[in-house]
């Protein structure tokens, strides 16, 4: 699963953490992005500040998933959402990303 955040200045104050329970897969930025090896079946990825968002992915054996990671208005704090994209969106935009650790 690729999860990636595209280089924006809107929100790029806000970076949020990538979670399947209690492991963190990776911190997203602004510009950055997260390789995760999985295993089929069923998994639950979380990000959160003062909101919580909640994805959930059914993975195929050889399938590659792409996850946009983004932020919108909050009431104190830029809310996170990761939002189902494809391998295009996540082309078009690696140039100008680096791997988050």
């Amino acid at each position: 699963i690729v999860f990636f955040r595209a280089n924006r200045f809107a929100g790029s104050a806000v970076s949020f953490k990538v979670r399947e329970g209690e492991v963190e897969l990776g911190k997203l930025k602004s510009g950055t992005y997260i390789l995760a090896q999985v295993e089929p079946g069923k998994h639950t990825y979380t990000v959160h500040s003062e909101a919580k968002d909640v994805t959930n992915i059914e993975a195929e054996e050889g399938e590659t998933y792409f996850i946009a990671g983004t932020v919108s208005m909050g009431l104190m704090v830029g809310r996170p959402n990761l939002t189902p994209s494809d391998a295009a969106k996540f082309q078009s935009e690696m140039k100008k990303m680096k791997a988050a650790f």
